[in-house]
């Protein structure tokens, strides 16, 4: 259970860096119905592409469901998520 304004939810993605991977990622945010208030995507020097997302008050498992949908993105390598409580 998350408590409206106490949490912070990110998603971290590692992906080939391709055209359409960013979208794929955010497509699954809009399918859901979920917001992000923070997004940043970046070529690494190993030809990679790196993706953070910054969500506020999303449920355990809802970020479970995120997470394993970004997991099956094919050009996905590798996704987390990690949940911060905030000072109140």
């Amino acid at each position: 259970m998350v408590m409206t304004g106490n949490s912070r939810t990110r998603f971290s993605v590692q992906a080939e860096f391709e055209p359409s991977t960013l979208s794929r990622v955010l497509e699954i945010f809009a399918v859901r119905g979920a917001t992000y208030d923070t997004m940043s995507a970046r070529k690494t020097n190993d030809g990679m592409q790196w993706i953070e997302l910054d969500c506020r008050d999303v449920e355990d498992h809802s970020a479970d469901v995120l997470l394993n949908k970004i997991r099956q993105i094919i050009t996905v390598r590798s996704a987390q998520v990690e949940t911060t409580l905030l000072a109140s």
